[in-house]
């Protein structure tokens, strides 16, 4: 018998096998499934649709500002966490408060003693709007004062917004197991939104509307990519009524900031007092340059400033004349006649 050599052998076999028929699978479906394999090797699936959201994508704080505050979420409510020192602001907030609207009420309640009721809704009172409310510290605090006789900031209902959805659940999350805020999220006086700024002032509905608009540590994390501090302001500045107040606080842009607000603020523990990365130095805001744009865009007549610093063991105090070395209170009356 002759043998077989190997590469003839090999040739053989090659030749045979091209001369078969190619294999198909019943009705054609193998081809087809190579197809739809090809296709989705190189063509990768559309994303997704991003969840539901009231939120504009045009919202002045960025993705990033949202992404580090969402990461505080969790110890948001921890009075000697990460945010203490927003827990520790708030009597100053309050206190400031009262200092602007003060003589409104005054000449609310003459109006009232003269049978000229000027106060609307709720049976007499302001209505609130926190702009940037995040998880809802300040806000809080001023819905337990809604028509509570005797409050200095005297507060008939509250409206808070804040562009991140993570920091409105977890304020809505705190304020459903106090029983008083409940009450109020329930009858409608207190609201929590997740909205931008940009949504709220498109409706025409709002123009106006609130006596006191508070924008509470929110300036300096304003993206001057999305929208200038100046248009930030303006507004706001147009969601108060005519005689109504828009009060903030925010840092100045100065050497001496720069050190308390970035470079002992945000050192590491047991010296710094807020997270790292919290703050940006140049999105601080000088008071006089506030002033201008308020002013300019025709804010009114009066115009309230104060500093405000931080001393370890003591808190918060109100400083007149520091509001170059870091934190201040501001505040503007709008011009016109009141309601």
């Amino acid at each position: 018998m002759a043998q077989c050599r190997p590469y003839s052998c090999l040739r053989r076999c090659m030749s045979l096998s091209d001369a078969l028929p190619p294999r198909t699978s019943p009705n054609g479906l193998l081809p087809a499934i190579h197809s739809q394999r090809r296709k989705h090797s190189t063509t990768p699936p559309p994303p997704p649709p991003p969840p539901h959201s009231s939120s504009s994508s045009s919202s002045s704080v960025s993705s990033a500002e949202m992404t580090h505050f969402a990461s505080l979420a969790s110890t948001w409510w921890d009075p000697l966490g990460p945010s203490r020192i927003l827990h520790l602001m708030n009597p100053l907030r309050h206190d400031f408060i009262a200092s602007c609207v003060g003589q409104q009420q005054q000449q609310q309640q003459q109006a009232q003693d003269h049978g000229q009721d000027q106060v609307q809704k709720g049976g007499g009172g302001l209505r609130y709007l926190d702009v940037g409310c995040g998880g809802g510290i300040f806000a809080e605090s001023l819905a337990r004062t809604i028509h509570t006789p005797g409050t200095n900031t005297n507060a008939c209902s509250l409206f808070a917004i804040d562009p991140s959805p993570v920091m409105i659940e977890l304020a809505l999350s705190h304020a459903r197991k106090d029983p008083t805020l409940h009450q109020h999220l329930r009858t409608g006086a207190f609201e929590y939104r997740n909205t931008s700024l940009e949504d709220l002032t498109a409706s025409a509905s709002t123009a106006g509307k609130f006596d006191v608009v508070t924008l509470f540590e929110v300036l300096e994390h304003v993206d001057p990519h999305h929208s200038s501090p100046r248009a930030f302001v303006q507004r706001c500045l147009d969601l108060v009524a005519p005689g109504g107040w828009l009060v903030g606080s925010t840092i100045a842009r100065t050497l001496p900031a720069y050190v308390v607000n970035q470079v002992i603020a945000e050192a590491p523990w047991p010296i710094g007092v807020v997270p790292r990365g919290t703050h940006e130095w140049s999105k601080f805001v000088n008071p006089e340059e506030l002033r201008g744009w308020v002013e300019g865009e025709g804010g009114g007549g009066e115009w309230r400033c104060v500093g405000a610093m931080y001393a370890p063991g003591m808190g918060w105090r109100m400083v007149p004349g520091a509001e170059s070395w870091g934190n201040y209170f501001w505040g503007i009356r709008r011009g016109g006649k009141q309601d």
